[in-house]
C-alpha cells in the first residue's frame, strides 16, 4: 500500500466530527501492522516510534482525522477517494487526511537506527468542533520538544496563528407600533450605531508575522414584523486577535465601544507565535518548497501544544477545505512525506 492508497482508504471511511471511531480503528490498526506502537484514546489515535537510543529529543506530528459534513454542491460521490487527473477527491482528502496519511507513513518507515529520542504521532478527533481531541488526550503523549501540525498550507511553513474571539452584542430597545415610533426605542438603530462603532475600532498595528487583528460583524438579527418597532437586535461578531490586540484587549475595547450588552461566546484560542530562530522553524523551512514563513489563516491545534515550539505545515490548499468536490494533489501528498521525513530525521538525528 502506497501513501496515496492509504489516503484513499482513509477518505473512504466517513469521519464527521463525533463519528471518527471507524477511521480511528483503521489507522490504529495500520500503524500497528507497520511496527508503530499505537493506541486509541477516546476517538483519537496516538503512536510512538523510539530510536535505538530513547534518551533524546521528542518530535510530535499532529493532525486531525475528523471532517466537516458533506453539505450541498457536490458533483461526485464524496466518500469514494477517487484518483483522477493527479488528484485525490473526497471529503477530508485535503483537510486533513492528506496530512494524517503522510505523517502515519513517515512514522511507519522512519529508520530507527538513524535517530535517537522519539517520534510521536497524534491523529485526533474534534479539531473542527473542539471537545475531545488533542485538548483531551494531550496528557497521554510522551514528552516532546517541538511539533509539526498538519493543515493545508501547500507545505508552506506557518510558525504562528491569530487567536479566535466570538461574541455577540445585544441591543435592547422598547417595542411599540411602527406607526408611533416615538412611543418606543428602535433596537435596530442602536445596533446600527454599534456596528459602526465596531468597524471604527483601532485594533493596533499589523504584526510582522501574524498580520492585523480583526473584528467583524458577521450576522445581525432583529425585528419580528414590518409594523412592529423591534425591541431587540443581536449582532454576531468574529474576532481574530493578534499580539498587538490580544483576546482580553479586544473584549475590553468592544465593551467600551458599544451601547448593547456584550455576551462572550468563545475566547479560548489565543494568538500563537513561534520565534523564527527556533530549530523546528529552521528545519521546516529547509524542508519546505516555500521561501519564507507565512501565517496560518485560521486556527488549528497548534494552540493546544503551544507550550513547545511548533509550526503548521501540510499538503493541500485552504481553498479546497470544507468545499464541494474537495481534493488534494497527489504530488503535494508525496512531497509532504518527503518534507515530514526530512524534518523528523534532522530533528531526531
Amino acid at each position: 500500500m502506497s501513501v496515496i492508497e492509504l489516503l484513499q482508504s482513509m477518505v473512504r471511511i466517513p469521519s464527521v466530527s463525533g463519528e471518527e471511531e471507524a477511521c480511528r480503528d483503521f489507522v490504529a490498526g495500520w500503524l500497528d501492522d507497520h511496527g508503530v506502537h499505537a493506541w486509541t484514546s477516546g476517538r483519537n489515535v496516538l503512536g510512538v516510534v523510539e530510536g535505538e537510543n530513547p534518551e533524546g529529543p521528542g518530535l510530535l506530528l499532529l493532525t486531525h482525522i475528523d471532517v466537516v459534513p458533506v453539505g450541498p454542491g457536490w458533483s461526485r460521490e464524496p466518500w469514494d477517494g477517487a484518483h483522477e487527473d493527479g488528484k485525490i477527491f473526497g471529503r477530508g482528502a485535503n483537510d486533513a487526511k492528506s496530512s494524517a496519511a503522510a505523517m502515519a507513513w513517515v512514522a511507519a518507515h522512519l529508520d530507527r537506527s538513524a535517530f535517537r529520542g522519539r517520534l510521536i504521532v497524534a491523529l485526533v478527533c474534534d479539531e473542527e468542533t473542539g471537545g475531545e481531541g488533542i485538548e483531551a488526550c494531550g496528557d497521554e503523549l510522551p514528552a516532546f520538544d517541538a511539533s509539526v501540525v498538519g493543515e493545508p498550507t501547500e507545505l508552506h511553513v506557518c510558525p504562528g496563528q491569530r487567536g479566535l474571539f466570538r461574541a455577540s452584542v445585544v441591543a435592547t430597545g422598547r417595542q411599540c407600533h411602527a406607526s408611533r415610533p416615538w412611543e418606543g426605542v428602535n433596537a435596530l438603530e442602536i445596533a446600527a450605531r454599534d456596528v459602526l462603532a465596531i468597524q471604527g475600532l483601532d485594533l493596533g498595528g499589523e504584526d510582522e508575522l501574524l498580520g492585523p487583528a480583526t473584528l467583524q460583524a458577521t450576522v445581525i438579527q432583529g425585528g419580528t414584523r414590518p409594523n412592529v418597532l423591534p425591541g431587540e437586535c443581536t449582532i454576531e461578531l468574529d474576532g481574530r486577535p493578534a499580539p498587538g490586540c490580544d483576546n482580553q484587549q479586544m473584549l475590553a475595547m468592544l465593551e467600551a465601544a458599544v451601547e448593547g450588552e456584550v455576551r462572550l461566546r468563545s475566547n479560548r484560542f489565543l494568538p500563537v507565535k513561534t520565534p523564527l530562530d527556533e530549530r523546528i522553524v529552521q528545519l521546516a523551512m529547509a524542508a519546505s518548497p516555500g521561501d519564507e514563513p507565512r501565517r496560518f489563516g485560521g486556527v488549528s491545534d497548534l494552540f493546544h501544544v503551544r507550550h513547545k515550539p511548533g509550526v503548521v505545515m501540510g499538503p493541500g490548499t485552504s481553498a479546497a477545505s470544507h468545499a464541494p468536490d474537495e481534493w488534494v494533489a497527489v504530488a503535494q501528498v508525496e512531497a509532504a512525506v518527503a518534507a515530514y521525513d526530512r524534518i523528523a530525521r534532522s530533528f531526531l538525528g
